[in-house]
């Protein structure tokens, strides 16, 4: 039921993990693209990595499952056996979020708009995101709560970026006729669902009456000695981001279908729209559930609620979010599929994907109706062996309309020609290597003399 979707986690910690190390194998494979697009690619596979390990290891800790404001509290923590191995997964979740954030960070000055342009960019980024990551990981250690807030206020601005981006070269297109810009605008836009779509399932909550959210569950849920400050502005922040940008979309996809047609953005832009609709009216039927938990006793939220929320949620951050960001890959000519070596690691992509797909959609059909394990591993090999048999046209149909933003921003004389040292290269990787060590360590020696 309910509690079955905390395997998702697992799953797509370990899909995104395979898919991170994929994207890094054919970046450094790939010789014919641009620098920013380059650079982004490999971002956005580090970007997968340390989000695998992140979503890993909090399925690891086996956290207290959450019901409702009555049977959950940061309270509830104090009540789990502090196990060796919790300690070192808390601590490893606490260094790969902060890097995973401060990867997310460093994407929109980079792609699809490079506002970094520097023969210097790679050195800046490595040394910012290794920074940062440090320093945020050490206050994680003393300062857990407020640590984590933070990172949950940046989480927001590359979508606001990437929203601002859209915004400016979807005028262009519809505006001043340039359709050529659309090969900007569009992958802003599915970059803004892949980073924050998790959230925005629930988009009309947000912008209409997040009180009678906030202040049941949140507050709630603090207990006595955290400041519910350091909680309001961190997701204020972060929501105000997503649902703006959202609604930029909305807008701007309303009126480009409208002259152009249906594109993979409109499509997914659409869905979240309806989508938040249904969710508005699916928790404003818990308002008074909600109420009744914090001034009187209840029993936790109704079991379909949590299925049905849950199941938003996990699909937008579990599957949406890796479909998309490979779509972007693919599609945008971060990375080179067209030779046959590449080919066999991009079928391989497709075919992780399926996997993460077909595990969503089982359970949701297990958390429904009961199904005996027998079947659902039959429907599981089903898709896996539909994945092999049909990966080729599924790729050609992900390359339909195969784009670089670097032809079209050196067309209009946006982007200045960069050739990138070997010595800068091999500092990023060595950057990014020295997170996951520093990670690792850090794990390590938390579970043994419980820092902090």
């Amino acid at each position: 039921m309910y509690a079955d979707f905390r395997s998702l986690s697992s799953i797509s910690g370990m899909v995104n993990l395979i898919l991170g190390i994929i994207t890094l194998i054919l970046a450094s494979r790939t010789k014919n693209n641009s620098w920013n697009e380059h650079f982004a690619a490999r971002l956005f596979g580090w970007f997968l990595i340390f989000g695998g390990i992140a979503l890993f290891s909090e399925y690891m800790q086996n956290n207290p499952l959450w019901r409702g404001p009555s049977t959950y509290s940061l309270d509830a923590y104090e009540t789990i056996e502090i196990s060796s191995s919790i300690l070192f997964f808390s601590m490893l979740e606490k260094v790969t979020f902060a890097a995973q954030v401060s990867v997310a960070l460093a994407i929109p000055f980079l792609f699809p708009y490079p506002f970094l342009q520097h023969e210097k960019a790679q050195r800046i980024v490595s040394t910012l995101i290794l920074t940062s990551t440090m320093i945020l990981s050490g206050f994680a250690i003393f300062f857990s709560y407020q640590t984590f807030m933070i990172l949950r206020g940046l989480q927001g601005l590359p979508a606001l970026v990437f929203g601002f981006v859209y915004l400016r070269f979807i005028i262009k297109e519809l505006k001043y006729g340039d359709k050529d810009a659309r090969v900007i605008s569009a992958p802003a836009g599915l970059l803004v669902i892949a980073l924050s779509g998790q959230w925005l399932t629930d988009w009309l909550l947000w912008i209409t009456i997040p009180e009678q959210w906030s202040t049941p569950v949140w507050v709630s849920s603090l207990g006595s000695e955290l400041n519910p400050q350091f909680l309001f502005v961190p997701y204020s922040i972060m929501l105000s981001c997503g649902a703006l940008s959202l609604l930029l979309l909305f807008v701007g996809e309303l009126m480009r279908a409208s002259r152009e047609g249906n594109s993979p953005l409109t499509i997914l832009t659409f869905g979240y729209f309806i989508v938040g609709i249904i969710s508005f009216i699916a928790d404003m039927s818990i308002v008074d559930t909600l109420q009744q938990c914090i001034y009187q006793t209840c029993d936790g939220l109704p079991e379909s609620w949590l299925i049905y929320n849950t199941f938003t949620n996990t699909l937008a951050g579990f599957l949406v979010q890796p479909i998309v960001i490979m779509f972007v890959l693919l599609n945008y000519n971060l990375i080179d599929t067209a030779k046959e070596e590449n080919g066999i690691y991009a079928r391989a992509m497709v075919i992780l994907i399926v996997v993460i797909a077909s595990s969503t959609l089982i359970e949701m059909i297990q958390s429904i109706i009961p199904v005996g394990e027998i079947i659902t591993s039959a429907i599981l090999a089903i898709g896996i062996a539909a994945a092999i048999g049909w990966e080729e046209k599924i790729m050609r149909k992900f390359l339909e309309s195969k784009n670089s933003v670097s032809d079209y921003l050196v067309g209009i004389k946006e982007l200045v020609e960069i050739e990138f040292s070997k010595e800068s290269s091999k500092l990023f990787t060595v950057a990014m290597g020295s997170i996951l060590a520093f990670a690792f360590i850090l794990a390590v020696l938390h579970s043994a003399l419980g820092l902090g």
